[in-house]
């Protein structure tokens, strides 16, 4: 079965980029918020931006809430820094706050932030 998997083998597991993902039916969705965010991120040299619309039922495009939307059919993205395929610690004890980059966080807070208030 195909996967989302498959991003390890074209991304490196450093996190240096967060992935607007989607299916098929929001590509205009995708696109937009995409263009917002390498404004906001990938302009100013904070961190990259990488999109993929795919059909859902390819295993991981439908790891979170989007999905409830998708099954009304209403256009939604998930915005990811692709959690468990980068972080072998994602979810466990060795999950802790000194381990992750508040400062690339901020910048896609900020992001989300900017896109949602321009839409």
């Amino acid at each position: 079965m195909q996967n989302i998997d498959a991003m390890k083998y074209l991304y490196s597991s450093t996190g240096n980029f967060v992935a607007i993902v989607s299916d098929m039916h929001s590509t205009s969705e995708t696109r937009a918020v995409k263009k917002r965010f390498r404004a906001q991120l990938v302009q100013k040299n904070l961190i990259g931006v990488e999109s993929i619309n795919a059909p859902s039922r390819i295993a991981g495009i439908d790891f979170s809430d989007h999905l409830n939307y998708w099954k009304f059919n209403i256009p939604a993205v998930m915005i990811t820094d692709t959690s468990f395929y980068r972080n072998r610690n994602y979810h466990t004890d060795n999950d802790t706050y000194e381990k992750l980059n508040y400062r690339k966080m901020k910048a896609v807070v900020d992001a989300t932030v900017a896109t949602v208030l321009s839409l």
